[in-house]
């Protein structure tokens, strides 16, 4: 199962009512999917590892918009949760490949 947009603004505490940036966490959702995929070798779906992964990309990335931070690396460093699930997914043979296209 991908991660919704209903799990994604759950995730990242943003009201269901409230749809002014649904088509920005769409693209996150997607660019998230899509880098684990590329990083690991492996599904973005195909665990709930890999699914925790995609959300708190999707949270780093829509928290971090902006093209300055005040934060020392906020924009250009992932969350160390982040980098060690990747490394975990990438080196772990029990997640499913991901499609070779």
């Amino acid at each position: 199962m991908a991660v919704t947009l209903e799990q994604a603004k759950n995730y990242l505490k943003v009201d269901e009512d409230i749809t002014d940036d649904d088509e920005l966490i769409s693209s996150l959702i997607s660019a998230a999917s899509d880098y684990v995929e590329k990083t690991t070798g492996k599904r973005a779906d195909g665990s709930p590892l890999c699914e925790l992964c995609v959300k708190q990309l999707v949270a780093h990335w829509y928290e971090n918009r902006a093209v300055y931070s005040s934060k020392p690396g906020a924009i250009n460093v992932l969350p160390h949760t982040v980098t060690a699930l990747l490394t975990h997914i990438a080196q772990c043979e029990a997640y499913p490949e991901a499609d070779k296209t």
